[in-house]
């Protein structure tokens, strides 16, 4: 597989030489172009929140209360993965109690050594 083409760098002495050209961006005295305004119409003032007449309220009324369907499932299921977590708390609380009494256990803090 042939590799890109490589440019030999110049090593040693200054970056710039009195042989080096610079470029100018623009020359001196020449006008400059002016950037573009960005202006935008704004809308007339507004009111105060309290000083709405009737006609402007809002009308769209919105239900409180909307009973979704397979909310008893979804209730189910989270009821479910609670019970089961406790389960699970509760098997892991009666092993660490069965190695804290343990005859072999050396350390006299109880339950404190769980978190040392």
């Amino acid at each position: 597989m042939a590799g890109a083409p490589t440019i030999a760098l110049k090593t040693g002495g200054s970056a710039l030489t009195a042989s080096t050209p610079t470029v100018g961006l623009k020359p001196p005295g020449s006008p400059t172009v002016g950037l573009p305004k960005a202006t935008v119409q704004l809308q007339p003032p507004t009111l105060p929140i309290g000083s709405q007449s009737p006609s402007q309220m809002a009308t769209l009324q919105i239900d409180e209360e909307e009973v979704e369907a397979g909310t008893g499932l979804i209730n189910g299921l989270a009821i479910f993965g609670f019970v089961a977590a406790a389960v699970v708390l509760a098997i892991q609380l009666m092993m660490a109690s069965t190695w804290i009494s343990a005859e072999d256990n050396q350390s006299t803090s109880g339950w404190a050594q769980l978190i040392e």
